[in-house]
């Protein structure tokens, strides 16, 4: 509710041309966010070719993941209603996420679908989680072990814990300050019975070296280290101003859709 990114992606060269984002304050509802970003496609230029695809990421922390055993089309509604509070006239749609076999449920607001559609054609949507679980055991299912994966945004963060190529957690949280950040992590810790003596941590997302929120991990974490960009993809020299670990989940978003 508080940004809007893209990215532009030459498919013949499969190299990245271009990366913005906005920030967007004061936003209080999706109809508000929608004219907000009505308003940057209409201004920018670069958003008007013709493009061969075009696919959306939705990030808000309404999403359960259900295994597909579990899963029956009919009920997905019921099955995203019961961990989060959906108003009547949202409706379910999920992404497979075969890395998994499970279904990801979710809601795209009617509101950034009018909008979206008035200006791409033929958009596919996933949620952003779906992208980071799909992404993260691609680029590290070949190491051993236990391993925290952490994608940090400005309000929110996500916890994925991989051991090799299996996903054996996820959950996203809401935080205000670094203390309720490191809350959560070392809580999922201490509920996993992992060590972050021994337990390496990966991070991903919007976040500096010299934020607080880094300074507290360092505190409790003794292996960090940051995600690195896709090496499937080239690069122009626009993102030679951009830290490798920033919109991990935007920059591997084609890798999901294609």
């Amino acid at each position: 509710m508080d940004g809007f990114s893209y990215a532009i992606l030459n498919l013949q060269e499969q190299k990245y041309i271009a990366l913005e984002h906005y920030d967007i304050q004061n936003i209080i509802s999706y109809s508000d966010l929608s004219e907000q970003i009505d308003l940057i496609v209409n201004k920018k230029e670069l958003l008007q070719q013709n493009f061969v695809s075009t696919s959306v990421g939705i990030a808000h922390t309404i999403n359960t993941l259900t295994p597909k055993a579990l899963y029956e089309e009919e009920n997905g509604k019921e099955i995203l209603a019961f961990n989060h509070l959906l108003l009547q006239n949202e409706t379910e749609t999920r992404d497979w996420i075969q890395a998994i076999q499970a279904f990801n449920s979710y809601f795209i607001p009617e509101e950034l679908e009018r909008c979206l559609n008035k200006h791409f054609k033929n958009i596919l949507w996933k949620h952003d989680s779906s992208i980071l679980i799909e992404s993260l055991i691609h680029q590290f299912k070949l190491q051993e072990g236990e391993r925290v994966y952490i994608s940090i945004q400005n309000k929110s963060f996500d916890i994925t814990i991989l051991e090799s190529k299996h996903l054996k957690f996820f959950n996203s949280f809401s935080y205000k300050t670094a203390e309720d950040l490191i809350y959560y992590l070392l809580f999922t810790y201490e509920q996993l019975q992992l060590n972050p003596d021994q337990t390496p941590i990966t991070i991903s997302g919007e976040i500096e070296e010299d934020s607080e929120v880094y300074k507290l991990l360092y505190r409790y974490i003794r292996n960090i280290s940051f995600t690195k960009r896709n090496p499937n993809y080239n690069y122009s020299f626009v993102f030679d101003q951009t830290k490798e670990h920033f919109y991990y989940k935007l920059l591997n978003q084609h890798l999901c859709v294609s």
